[in-house]
């Protein structure tokens, strides 16, 4: 599931015309600005409500060597937000680029802080700016701590309440902090954005491990105001019932925002959350088999008059708010003068002002074995309340049913009598003559013997197997979306390539664009907007040779140089080539 976002087109096709100019440009400019590294700050006062922005300049030679900026320890401050963009000037046809950093900082507690001196390095040579100090004072509301420490188990917090300026922030919480056993829980998780998408985010949920989970598909979006800007925020639920009893922990859950041009990706995540799962109180009444919601319990027949060896057809419906689909069946009565035969449950679920309900309705097939007025027994369901926390029973009355005698000729009566019948067969006693045969004829092989009966019997059963090992492929490609687009990637990539002949696309372009598209699916990230150590780095942890790795770096940067600068080449790469 993928929480749903607006990013605008329009600035996309924007920056791609944008980054295609400054790309035309590259090496042609002086490798270094006059300041290697410049550090500011848009203010030297300010108070714990604000936000204090840092922005890093960093002089480049080209757009794929721009160096990246080593932060020191920021003591006093929290990062809450970073984004890069790329700078180009033009002075008497000399073109320099410049990288440009910018970092959200909150101050966490007051005094004179400082930053320290922030490096880069360049051809091996480091260069570092000067340090810079702003003086803080305390805000009218508390400022966060540093590290924000998980949700204790009954802690209730406000929606929103880490927000303090950042471009993305994500959060969840569940309604329920010391459950029972079986319980339901629903656990939200919130997206909240106020910067702008150049791409759909990837959701990856926790695994939920001790817990049965059902992910609702209907996401909430509604907009907010907090920390003085305007947030669009995007709700995902699920739907949990706790397994394990003590305490349980819900991993983070986790939003890969992709990079564009001039922005690098980030990953934004939800603090872990502390349950406390309570054991069912003690006292539960003989017939109690786990069941723990709000039930009701129906029963019917659907016809009040019989006949002997004739089935007749008994509904029973449990329905309410809980855990409907592993709930357990009622315990079925053995019953005097009735066959019985059973038959699949019928699950029916649905999401309503956040509970699970649903209904399991069973239809079993009862046949009488002798004559009389007979009745269908009662039936009994035990469950666990949690909103009263007590045990409650559920009770159907007594079915009466009249029986009459069965047809003359058939299975007339079936008298039950322990667990031994006898059955009274009436059969005609006038038999015809027949001649006997002038040749007798060889018996023929039973059919049972014959292999062609086997084989038939088994079509059914394979196709079974079939149909259900399909549905399991199906369902661990929809569980599993990275996986599957690393499995099509190559189909992909071979399908691009013939396209691209096809049309008649310059190598330079193919290469790149097809190259790019591979090795996102591959990694399962996008991989437009990465230096190539990051790139290069990616590779190496996913055991690509790195032989093979400093191929891939060359087709791109070759790819770069064919398609921006038209006759150029790149010595470190010409091996390659």
């Amino acid at each position: 599931m993928q929480p749903k976002a607006k990013y605008p087109a329009a600035k996309h096709l924007l920056a791609i015309g944008l980054a295609s100019f400054l790309l035309s440009f590259v090496g042609v400019g002086s490798a270094l600005a006059q300041e290697p590294i410049r550090a500011e700050v848009d203010r030297t006062e300010l108070s714990t409500d604000e936000m204090l922005t840092l922005t890093v300049t960093l002089a480049a030679s080209s757009l794929l060597d721009a160096p990246t900026p080593s932060l020191p320890d920021l003591q006093g401050f929290q990062v809450v937000s970073s984004s890069t963009s790329t700078q180009v000037s033009i002075a008497n046809a000399d073109i320099q680029l410049q990288a440009v950093y910018v970092y959200g900082l909150q101050p966490y507690q007051a005094g004179d802080l400082t930053i320290g001196p922030i490096s880069a390095t360049y051809g091996g040579q480091t260069y570092s700016t000067q340090p810079v100090t702003v003086h803080v004072v305390e805000g009218s509301a508390q400022a966060p701590a540093a590290p924000v420490a998980p949700q204790a188990p009954d802690q209730v917090t406000a929606p929103g309440a880490g927000l303090i300026g950042q471009d993305f922030y994500a959060e969840a919480e569940v309604d329920l902090g010391a459950p029972y056993v079986g319980q339901q829980v629903l656990y939200t998780f919130r997206f909240y954005q106020a910067g702008a998408l150049w791409d759909q985010p990837q959701y990856e949920p926790p695994t939920f491990t001790g817990f049965w989970s059902e992910a609702q598909p209907e996401q909430t979006e509604y907009r907010v105001q907090a920390a003085g800007r305007i947030y669009d925020v995007v709700e995902v639920r699920t739907i949990l019932f706790p397994s394990v009893m003590g305490p349980v922990t819900i991993d983070p859950a986790r939003l890969t925002i992709p990079g564009g041009f001039f922005s690098r990706g980030q990953t934004v995540q939800s603090e872990a959350i502390e349950l406390d799962v309570q054991p069912l109180p003690p006292g539960a009444p003989p017939g109690f088999n786990g069941a723990v919601g709000q039930y009701e319990l129906s029963s019917s027949l659907d016809s009040s008059q019989g006949v002997v060896g004739e089935p007749l057809t008994w509904s029973v419906t449990l329905s309410g708010r809980g855990n409907v689909a592993a709930a357990p069946d009622p315990a079925w009565p053995e019953m005097l003068g009735w066959r019985d035969f059973e038959s699949q449950a019928t699950v029916q679920t649905e999401t309503r002002d956040g509970h699970l309900v649903g209904s399991r309705t069973y239809e079993r097939l009862l046949v009488p074995t002798f004559e009389g007025e007979l009745a269908i027994s009662a039936l009994e369901y035990v469950y666990f309340d949690p909103e009263t926390g007590q045990y409650e029973t559920r009770r159907t009355e007594p079915i009466p049913v009249s029986v009459a005698p069965g047809a003359p000729g058939g299975a007339a009566s079936v008298a039950a009598s322990g667990k031994q019948e006898a059955v009274e067969q009436v059969v005609p006693d006038i038999r015809h003559l027949k001649q006997v045969p002038a040749q007798l004829s060889m018996r023929e092989q039973p059919v049972t013997k014959s292999t062609v009966y086997w084989a038939a019997w088994a079509v059914p059963v394979l196709s079974a197997l079939g149909y259900f090992a399909w549905q399991r492929r199906q369902h661990h490609w929809a569980n599993n979306a990275g996986l599957a687009r690393s499995s099509k990637a190559r189909k992909k990539a071979k399908s691009a390539l013939a396209r691209a002949r096809k049309q008649g696309e310059t190598a330079y372009d193919a290469a790149g664009h097809i190259l790019t598209a591979y090795l996102s699916d591959k990694l399962d990230r996008p991989v437009a907007g990465l230096t190539h150590q990051a790139l290069a780095e990616s590779l190496a942890e996913r055991g690509v040779d790195a032989a093979l790795a400093e191929r891939v770096e060359g087709v791109l940067v070759s790819s770069e140089l064919g398609r921006f600068a038209p006759g150029a080449d790149d010595p470190r790469y010409a091996h390659i080539r």
